[in-house]
């Protein structure tokens, strides 16, 4: 039993928990980051470990989430989470009905469809952006980190291990947003959650 908890993916997740809580405590940030940002820590560590468990906390961080973004005028960021919301309802059903020994099965995404989605990106992007100058603070990353994540997030509901390079990007882009907004906990959620990516990765692609 206690080599369980002490396994890499606990260790993982409690780093996660103490970045938060360190950050929260150095930055004097409020309550409602700190419960998105370990909300955050523990549903993507699930979610990378093929845990249908992750969508409880996962829905948590989504509603915490939508609250910080409507302070900081993300708008972007909050039609990203209501798409987030209605395809967590269907990744239930969709996860449930393909798990194994408690795991959720993985499939790969053909090369071709890089190139396809790469190139749609990056259109929807572009018009994204133009579209979110009104009072929106950020509307350039709050586009390319909004249009990616309704690819990633549709990748990740189908059991796609492809979805990790997409999230990686997104998370990435978020780091800076979230930075730029100096609200550091939501930045050491995104850091941490870069990290994730690559645990991602090679537990998605573990048979």
């Amino acid at each position: 039993m206690m080599s369980k908890y002490l396994s890499f993916g606990g260790v993982f997740i409690a780093l996660g928990l103490l970045l938060q809580m360190v950050t929260y405590i150095v930055t004097q940030d409020t309550f409602l980051s700190l419960t998105s940002g370990i909300c955050g820590v523990i549903s993507v560590v699930l979610c990378s470990q093929r845990s249908i468990h992750f969508y409880t906390f996962g829905f948590i961080q989504l509603f915490t989430y939508v609250y910080l973004c409507w302070e900081q005028k993300l708008y972007a960021e909050i039609v990203e989470n209501v798409f987030y919301f209605i395809t967590m309802l269907y990744g239930i059903y969709e996860w449930n009905n393909h798990l194994a020994n408690d795991k959720v099965e993985t499939k790969s995404l053909g090369i071709n469809w890089y190139t396809v989605l790469g190139i749609t990106i990056c259109a929807c992007g572009g018009v994204w952006s133009v579209l979110l100058h009104t009072d929106d603070t950020q509307p350039f990353m709050d586009a390319i980190t909004t249009v990616p994540a309704f690819t990633a997030q549709i990748l990740m509901i189908l059991r796609f291990k492809e979805s990790w390079y997409y999230w990686l990007f997104i998370d990435l882009g978020c780091i800076v947003m979230w930075w730029n907004a100096e609200n550091y906990c939501m930045v050491m959620q995104y850091i941490f959650w870069s990290m994730n990516c690559i645990y991602g990765l090679t537990k998605w692609n573990k048979i």
